[in-house]
């Protein structure tokens, strides 16, 4: 009994949902339509957006790996170049220094030989003096004996070694 409905029920709800079906559609379904596509063009967007900036992330990742890995061979190209301009420059270094003392010590010879050759220079006009200073004396001196004329010759040579 409460379970069956009345005709004019049934029909008044039909024209209700039919009049409200029509007032939504006019006015409302459009747009619920709009709304629901544009917030799916939305999502599509971000999701396009957020693919795009991944790849961005990515290739910006693999070109900050490019440039650190250029960057470390540039450093270590540099420290190489680096220990061979030290090594070059120390090399130069003792080379000039050898040079240098080749220099010093050949000049130090070559004063040496002079000195040297002045010195006996010097020795043989001194030999050449005292020489002729005993020669002039032996000449000078009377000889007469030989024992005079030996210890003569004997004070001379203690004489000279003395000099």
């Amino acid at each position: 009994m409460f379970l069956i409905p009345h005709v004019g029920t049934i029909i008044w709800t039909t024209i209700i949902f039919l009049l409200l079906v029509y007032i939504l559609g006019k006015f409302a379904w459009k747009p619920l339509l709009k709304a629901l596509a544009e917030r799916e063009q939305n999502i599509e967007r971000a999701l396009t957006g957020a693919a795009e900036a991944n790849e961005k992330i990515k290739s910006l990742q693999a070109e900050q790996e490019e440039i650190i890995k250029a960057t470390r061979l540039e450093k270590e190209q540099l420290l190489k170049e680096g220990v061979l301009q030290r090594n070059t420059i120390i090399s130069d270094a003792r080379i000039k220094a050898q040079e240098e003392a080749d220099k010093i010590i050949e000049n130090t010879r070559k004063q040496l030989a002079f000195e040297r050759a002045k010195a006996l220079e010097d020795l043989r006009n001194q030999v050449a003096e005292l020489s002729l200073e005993i020669a002039g004396k032996v000449v000078s001196a009377e000889m007469s004996d030989k024992i005079r004329h030996e210890k003569l010759v004997k004070e001379l040579v203690d004489d000279i070694e003395l000099n």
